[in-house]
């Protein structure tokens, strides 16, 4: 009875843990849950409880089977420490999410350590210091915790039942784990899909805990194979085959890839904003009014813009079991047709898999802070400040043969945010700490185009601006919902003038930027692209996916999918529901059979 006791106080303890995680999490992003918040709370216990009692098991085994030596001091410390060491770090990592969701959208799975192992743990040990630090209000509360847990007051474990009620009650113990971790007697184990049955689905994320989301994905990286559609009717619906016939003019192209830059940053987009100079070269431009990211991290967005791969899967493309897969991006189709190709980013080589992702889409030459090489402009946190790389980009492209093929990565709008101390002054503060750096960057882009103007291939070049992703919002009412928070700055400018003050309504991603450059520079064979121009005459789309809830924006609304359910709504709040329309169903259905098709079989070019 005594080790039963012991086991189910440390459940107990751990699940008011959790119960404070998420009142936390909740607390620091309400704005995303509107309805229904307490029912979702109590709900979530239900995951809670799954979770440590997975977690748990070996605790379990160890307090409960009925052996006599467990009364030995040495084994109740091995019970003590285990238990500890299990706990605690999942502890941490729920807590890491409670801010950690305004950047990613959706709670950590099992691709995080995917991404750790691909060098992103060395940018976290660097970066944690900063962290503990900026977001000391998680420090605290991890902290407590920690020592609520250390409070479990340590049960005296010198009395042994019979070996027959110890037997019961160990058995006993896995009848109640079994069921506890199932999340009930129904017929299937709960998984991340069943959060907000019972409460309200748009608070899924606000139900579950991430320990109970890397646990789930821990087996789970294999797609489902869909067949909605036979394949004629698929490939009619959703073709990622195309061809334009066109003249092809050999123009270097220039993609720029700015971190977080959202669109309410923009001010060419908004009464105010953040970003003069981008402000100017938009209205030179050819300017998409209704841009989209396909995801909300920097790993998700280099496959989409240079490959036209979206991430529609829980992992990321890049760490996912299908990297391997044969594909042909920008880099590798250019370089077909004799260019030269290079990716900068002024990170470390392997953040994020850049460096390995680059190679294998076609982009021969990588430039990052070890090529560099100059400790004096690094930021301390995440590369080379974009002033001075932007310089250094264009010195090393202009030695390249023509035509070229290259993408800049900026870096210094991330998170701590860091500026030069020269240029602190310089730069008004704005409602959210990263305004001063949208401002920083847009003025490091001037400089950058008033050194390239002067280059001898400046007017044969085709620029792209964009952005990987979107930040954690402001109060402009505009952005804050699900669609808004995609919402992201993409242009085309030719050097020449020749896309001067153009602009298009047409719904676009980013994994239409492959197909409209090679579009816009008239390349004419066949290539596969999961998105489309949206200057050729396609219906024109958006899609997004987070943890099984897809989102499809078309021209007439907006159509949410998690599982077998769709539902569509007029306004982007989702407040709004509309009949459904069939025609858009078949297309979302057709692009999600088309796509894990094409992973599963290894059919991406």
């Amino acid at each position: 009875m005594i080790f039963f006791k012991s086991f189910i106080k440390r459940i107990g303890f751990l699940l008011i843990i959790y119960s404070i995680s998420r009142i936390s999490f909740y607390f620091f992003n309400q704005e995303y849950f509107k309805d229904n918040i307490l029912t979702s709370l109590l709900e979530g216990i239900r995951f809670d409880l799954s979770a440590i009692f997975y977690i748990n098991i070996p605790i379990l085994l160890l307090l409960l089977i009925p052996f006599n030596f467990r009364t030995n001091k040495w084994y109740a410390k091995v019970t003590d420490i285990l238990f500890y060491s299990i706990n605690i770090p999942f502890i941490l990592i729920n807590n890491a999410d409670i801010e950690y969701y305004n950047f990613a959208l959706k709670r950590s799975t099992f691709d995080i350590f995917n991404y750790l192992s691909l060098g992103g743990g060395a940018d976290i040990i660097t970066l944690m210091p900063k962290y503990l630090i900026n977001y000391w209000h998680i420090t605290l509360l991890s902290g407590i915790q920690i020592l609520f847990l250390f409070r479990i007051k340590k049960t005296a474990l010198n009395k042994v039942d019979s070996y027959i009620k110890s037997t019961l009650y160990f058995l006993f113990s896995i009848l109640i784990t079994v069921y506890a971790a199932r999340g009930g007697s129904q017929l299937k184990p709960i998984k991340p899909i069943d959060a907000g049955i019972l409460s309200d689905t748009n608070n899924s994320i606000l139900i579950l805990n991430t320990p109970f989301c890397i646990l789930h994905t821990f087996f789970d990286n294999e797609l489902k194979e869909y067949n909605y559609l036979n394949s004629n009717e698929l490939n009619e619906i959703f073709n990622t085959n195309h061809k334009y016939n066109k003249e092809f003019q050999k123009k270097n192209v220039v993609v720029i890839v700015l971190e977080s830059f959202s669109k309410e940053f923009i001010g060419y987009h908004n009464h105010t904003g953040f970003t003069p100079f981008l402000d100017d070269l938009i209205k030179e431009s050819l300017v998409m009014e209704n841009a989209y990211a396909n995801g909300i991290k920097s790993i998700e967005a280099l496959p989409a813009i240079s490959s036209s791969i979206p991430t529609l899967m829980d992992n990321p493309f890049i760490t996912s079991t299908y990297a391997n897969n044969q594909f042909k991006g920008l880099g590798s189709i250019l370089k077909n047709e004799g260019y030269t190709t290079s990716f900068f980013h002024g990170g470390k080589r392997g953040t994020m898999g850049f460096y390995q992702f680059s190679k294998k889409s076609g982009l021969d030459k990588y430039y990052g802070l070890e090529e560099y090489n100059n400790i004096n402009e690094y930021d301390g946190s995440w590369g080379i400040y974009d002033h001075a790389f932007f310089k250094y980009f264009n010195e090393e492209i202009s030695k390249e043969e023509k035509p070229f093929l290259s993408i800049l990565f900026s870096v210094s709008s991330h998170h701590p945010y860091n500026i030069p101390e020269r240029y602190e002054s310089k730069f008004n503060e704005g409602e959210l700490e990263i305004h001063k750096t949208i401002e920083y960057t847009d003025y490091a882009l001037k400089e950058l185009f008033k050194i390239m103007k002067k280059e001898p291939w400046f007017k044969n070049t085709l620029f792209v601006i964009t952005a990987d992703h979107t930040s954690p919002l402001t109060s402009n009412n505009e952005y804050q919902n699900t669609i808004g928070r995609y919402s992201i700055p993409i242009f085309y400018f030719m050097g020449d003038s020749s896309l001067k003050g153009t602009s298009s309504n047409a719904i676009t991603q980013q994994i239409d930027i492959m197909p409209t450059i090679l579009d816009l520079i008239g390349y004419n064979k066949s290539f596969f692209s999961f998105g489309k121009s949206p200057l050729s005459t396609e219906k024109n789309w958006a899609i997004n996916q987070k943890q099984d809830k897809y989102i499809l924006i078309h021209e007439n609304g907006y159509i949410m999918n998690l599982g077998e359910k769709y539902t569509e709504y007029k306004d982007k709040t989702f407040s709004e529901e509309i009949k459904i329309s069939e025609e858009n169903i078949k297309l979302l259905k057709a692009i999600k059979q088309k796509y894990n098709e094409s992973m599963l079989k290894n059919k991406l070019q």
